[in-house]
């Protein structure tokens, strides 16, 4: 199984607790005015990967890790590839190692419910608590 990603951040500290390895997730259905990472919004961009590709890269940084830290899957919307990121999280827990996603939530289904399961944290970014301010 195959991820599409925008970016790799191997020593991040403000993506979840600790020293974290981020990886940027292509793809997001939304367009907030405010995206901090707007090169991630094509699903179709970005460079291909596979969970033993972003393993081999997670496992070199781990002694940064400390026990706080451990891997973050941000974008884009991380939710529009959840059973990629699913395998890589199974993967992470069989090697001890903290999962983190940042996601907005705008996607709810048994693909990402299955995905919560192996997810030590969830960074929810509320973008509006309503439709209508969403699109002021």
């Amino acid at each position: 199984m195959e991820c599409r990603y925008s970016a790799i951040q191997t020593l991040g500290t403000l993506d979840g607790p600790g020293v974290r390895f981020v990886l940027f997730l292509q793809g997001c259905p939304l367009r907030c005015g405010y995206c901090h990472n707007p090169e991630t919004r094509d699903a179709s961009g970005g460079k291909t990967a596979t969970v033993k590709d972003v393993m081999q890269k997670v496992l070199r940084c781990r002694n940064y890790f400390g026990k706080d830290g451990g891997i973050t899957v941000s974008g884009g919307e991380p939710l529009m590839q959840a059973k990629f990121v699913t395998e890589l999280f199974k993967e992470c827990k069989r090697q001890g190692i903290n999962t983190c996603l940042d996601t907005s939530g705008c996607i709810m289904n048994d693909d990402v419910t299955e995905l919560l399961k192996v997810t030590d944290l969830c960074m929810l970014d509320i973008k509006m608590t309503n439709d209508e301010d969403y699109r002021k």
